[in-house]
């Protein structure tokens, strides 16, 4: 009898734990909303920098998508006595660009049919190397905000790139999807994975 193929199993276990990460679940998404506030404060917020950035709770619907963080730049050399000044803000989905990929990346991995040590070890890099990835994604709309801030000067070669990389990572979100897939075989597979497998079908 011929052995079940890997590939339907994998793509089994995939959809069950992808399927169970990204329901719904009541209170998850401000869970992780609380989170990802976190982590940005933690990685771009600086007591005494020029450059202020803020996260803070805010509500508002979006077609399908509610969008939950806001994220504001600020330079400290422009905010008057009062406070107020030039400000730059954008409201962001923390599901859809923090979590989703985050999910992808947990569930292809603890899918993949390899030694359970390897997979944990596997997901403990991948979900060091998607944080990464989402800190970047925020990164880009500082680098494409800040000239308006003066903050920063960029040339119109820089800042075109600027406008890219933020549309690429932060409007479109396509790289949401993409980059875990990346992270996925950078840290699961090994060339001897690939060989096993071809034996497999050639049977």
């Amino acid at each position: 009898m011929r052995p079940r193929n890997p590939l339907v199993g994998f793509l089994c276990w995939f959809a069950l734990i992808f399927g169970l990460l990204i329901l719904p679940w009541p209170g998850w998404n401000d869970l992780y909303g609380q989170y990802f506030r976190e982590l940005g404060r933690t990685a771009f917020s600086r007591d005494g920098e020029k450059r202020i950035v803020r996260f803070q709770h805010h509500e508002l619907q979006h077609g399908f998508s509610t969008l939950n963080t806001q994220m504001t730049l600020n330079n400290r050399d422009l905010i008057d006595k009062a406070g107020k000044g030039l400000t730059a803000t954008v409201d962001l989905d923390t599901r859809s660009i923090g979590w989703v990929p985050t999910a992808l990346t947990a569930a292809l991995i603890l899918a993949t049919p390899v030694p359970w040590r390897r997979r944990w070890w596997a997901l403990f890099g991948g979900l060091i190397l998607i944080h990464v990835f989402i800190l970047f994604t925020l990164q880009t709309w500082l680098w494409n905000e800040s000239p308006e801030l003066s903050l920063t000067t960029l040339t119109p070669f820089q800042k075109e790139i600027t406008d890219n990389l933020e549309y690429t990572f932060l409007t479109q979100l396509g790289a949401s999807f993409t980059v875990p897939v990346l992270i996925w075989l950078l840290v699961t597979f090994r060339r001897e994975d690939i060989l096993r497998y071809r034996e497999h079908e050639n049977r």
